[in-house]
């Protein structure tokens, strides 16, 4: 799904405008911009990846309603519409993939110790190094600008090493699990039925 059918979903499920919703999907699918394809999902369409949205957004918004809506579940909703209906963890989606784990290299010492614990997050989500490609890559520096600046992530850039690419690790991720390529096919057959009428 694009950002406009999921805007469109949160509209009939939050009330408000479509809108409204469109920060929240952005952030989510904005792994598609390091590697366009379904596997793009696996950096933040999970737990952590509602953690960070929460985190980057707040804990809610005001649609145009005038009705508080939870950034979370948000999120949340946008992980089960593409995933069909499941709300992996980061171990869900790498616990089958454990020749990934050798791909990447030492964590690096950003010499600030708010940075350092962001990139260990997902590690420490997870207890899978794979999973680290979330903060110590070419995503990593994108994250790492939005919620620590512009010298946390030139810090970052610095340090990491070049072959650090969410592209290659991605492209030998191998989908286990249906959910991980199948959206909600109940979203999908609404928006074939409503979309339309609503642009």
């Amino acid at each position: 799904m694009n950002i406009w059918d999921h805007c469109l979903l949160s509209q009939r499920k939050f009330g408000g405008q479509p809108g409204d919703y469109e920060k929240i999907h952005s952030f989510m699918d904005s792994s598609k911009y390091f590697f366009y394809h379904n596997k793009h999902r696996l950096l933040i369409h999970n737990l952590f990846g509602v953690e960070l949205a929460t985190e980057l957004l707040g804990n809610f918004i005001e649609n145009s309603d005038h009705k508080k809506v939870l950034v979370r579940d948000v999120a949340i909703e946008h992980c089960r519409e593409d995933l069909d209906g499941k709300i992996p963890t980061l171990y869900d989606w790498l616990k089958d993939n454990t020749e990934l784990e050798s791909m990447l290299g030492e964590v690096p010492d950003l010499g600030n110790d708010t940075w350092n614990r962001f990139l260990w997050r997902p590690f420490l989500r997870s207890e899978l190094k794979a999973s680290l490609i979330i903060t110590c890559s070419d995503f990593g520096v994108f994250l790492m600008e939005h919620f620590h600046g512009l010298e946390a992530a030139k810090q970052l850039a610095r340090n990491l090493d070049p072959e650090c690419k969410v592209k290659p690790f991605l492209e030998k991720f191998r989908f286990t699990q249906r959910w991980q390529y199948t959206p909600q096919q109940e979203e999908l057959e609404w928006l074939r039925k409503n979309a339309v009428s609503q642009k």
